[in-house]
């Protein structure tokens, strides 16, 4: 398929699922689901336990989205993205240690098991490298963190590149929170629009920079 042929299809796709998205939130906000959902959060959920929570749940695989959309509810915009730059270091220095200790074990392993060798990505790529692999879209937060150190990347740009593209990344998510508490459909239809158009900027970057 051409590279214009893919882009059209990426774009309807992405269209198609922010309306289906939208339908739902409107059915749901008309059926006063959202409401209970928004009180549940606001009334029900202790914040220290929902922050602990929010550090250590990604750590095991659970979607950092669902935490972002419900601390935007929770805590607004603001003092959640304050929480997000705090929290974004902190997961990155956990697994990046997690990695470089089982580093070893699962080369080893790799190597007398199946024969397979991780190639090492030469310093002067590294930059490179982990902005691509962070912009890739559909890999889960948690594997991005772990799976950057496992190949050989230096913490300063895991926990750099990786606070810079995730904050980013993360922000629409702690939009839709906000719109949610607020029930405000512009803001909702902002996030969705900002979520499409990193999407495509993204894939764009990435692609640019993988053939140059």
């Amino acid at each position: 398929m051409k590279a214009g042929n893919r882009n059209i299809l990426t774009i309807s796709s992405l269209a198609v699922l922010a309306a289906l998205l939208a339908g739902g939130v409107f059915f749901a906000y008309q059926q006063g689901y959202i409401h209970d959902i928004i009180e549940t959060v606001r009334s029900d959920i202790s914040p220290l336990l929902f922050i602990i929570l929010m550090i250590i749940l990604p750590l095991v695989g659970f979607p950092i989205s669902a935490f972002l959309i419900i601390a935007g509810i929770k805590f607004g915009i603001l003092l959640t993205f304050a929480l997000w730059i705090c929290v974004l270091p902190l997961h990155t220095t956990i697994t990046y240690t997690v990695a470089k200790y089982l580093r070893p074990l699962l080369l080893k392993l790799l190597h007398h098991t199946f024969g397979y060798k991780i190639p090492a990505i030469p310093k002067k790529n590294q930059a490179m490298y982990s902005f691509l692999f962070l912009a890739i879209p559909g890999i889960p937060y948690a594997a991005k963190n772990y799976l950057l150190p496992f190949a050989g990347v230096s913490f300063r740009y895991c926990i750099v590149m990786n606070s810079i593209i995730q904050s980013i990344l993360g922000l629409p998510f702690i939009v839709l929170g906000k719109s949610g508490a607020d029930q405000d459909p512009t803001l909702f239809y902002a996030a969705i629009l900002s979520l499409v158009v990193l999407f495509i900027i993204l894939r764009l970057l990435k692609r640019k920079y993988s053939n140059s």
